[in-house]
């Protein structure tokens, strides 16, 4: 048996005309403009923080310390898609948030400040709430890809309740990826 686990925080996805309104959208993508393997709509999600191989009993530091999180539930939109690192050089294709993204960038701060405790600091990178919706191997065209992001770019999901924050373990497979939710961090109702 291993001693460490690959992880990630999420914010999970799971409302299914969500994720139908999703799987709508990966079919628009011009699969002919560019080589691109489409996220299963199981497994999309907002990513809070990657961990990678960690050892087990610090993914149990990480829930003890995350426990001390208090936020109450909020809604956001999901809608609006767009690419890392830009829609000229597609690497990854997302869907963001177009209705209190703040909520969900205040909430990882909490998130980002409790881990800080554990040693882990604050990514680099300014957080940009999304969900990885497809990740491009090759451009083809690079022209019919940006028209078709950009055609794309203002589809609209639908409105979500963000209540939870979980711990997922990711297995790598040939076949994909396979999560299991260790735990998760409920927001207290008032």
């Amino acid at each position: 048996m291993t001693d460490t686990v690959r992880v990630f925080l999420s914010v999970d996805i799971e409302d299914k005309d969500h994720l139908s309104r999703i799987a709508y959208i990966q079919n628009k993508l011009d699969r002919d403009a560019a080589k691109m393997k489409l996220v299963e709509p199981e497994n999309i999600h907002f990513t809070w923080r990657f961990f990678g191989d960690t050892p087990i009993s610090k993914v149990e530091s990480i829930r003890n310390e995350l426990e001390q999180i208090r936020f109450s539930p909020f809604t956001i939109r999901i809608g609006g898609v767009g690419a890392f690192p830009s829609k000229r050089r597609p690497r990854v294709v997302w869907i963001g948030v177009t209705h209190n993204a703040e909520a969900m960038c205040e909430l990882k701060t909490m998130t980002d400040d409790r881990l800080g405790n554990l040693g882990y600091p604050p990514e680099r990178r300014k957080f940009t709430p999304h969900a990885t919706i497809a990740r491009v191997r090759t451009v083809r065209n690079k022209d019919a890809i940006l028209r078709n992001l950009e055609a794309v770019s203002h589809e609209s999901v639908g409105i979500m309740i963000v209540d939870a924050i979980r711990m997922t373990k990711s297995t790598l497979t040939p076949s994909g990826p396979i999560y299991e939710m260790l735990w998760e961090i409920r927001a207290v109702k008032e």
